[in-house]
């Protein structure tokens, strides 16, 4: 009998260490619209959004390599254009990987820059052919109506330069 309790007590007890840290309250999704258009848009053209995040002060990187002050890849979304105007929602997560071994969430990860390029597709995909690229300050170029949706403050003109 005691022998039994024990072990219902063991099982109970790994359930709740198991359990506890995935019913924690989780991090928001945060997310962002990049909504603009493109003056003479090339054919099979695509516009691509692509999230940096600031380097990882934490994380040991080789010295001389310059790995230390780069901005990270995070998130991207990428929309085959149809016409000139163009829409792009983004989500990114907010929580700072580095923190969930501590089973306390910080909600406090937000990309730096958000570059947003404009590409002619090739057909086989090895050789596509970049039209424009423009770098946006996180959070300095959004507007945002609460604390998780943001918005351009002004529409993005994107322009294929003609040789």
């Amino acid at each position: 009998m005691t022998f039994t309790l024990a072990t219902a007590l063991a099982r109970i007890s790994c359930i709740c260490l198991i359990a506890c840290p995935l019913l924690h309250a989780q991090c928001p999704v945060n997310s962002l619209v990049i909504k603009g258009r493109v003056e003479h848009p090339p054919r099979n053209a695509s516009v691509r959004v692509l999230l940096l995040y600031p380097p990882d002060p934490h994380k040991k990187y080789p010295p001389g390599t310059g790995m230390e002050s780069n901005e990270r890849p995070g998130e991207s979304a990428e929309a085959i254009l149809d016409g000139d105007a163009f829409t792009i929602p983004v989500e990114f997560l907010t929580n700072d990987s580095r923190t969930e071994m501590t089973f306390k969430s910080k909600c406090n990860r937000r990309p730096q820059t958000v570059v947003v390029t404009l590409k002619q597709n090739d057909e086989s995909g090895s050789n596509d052919q970049e039209y424009d690229r423009i770098s946006l300050d996180f959070p300095r170029d959004f507007k945002s109506d609460d604390s998780q949706h943001y918005t351009l403050r002004s529409d993005l003109v994107l322009n294929r330069e003609e040789p």
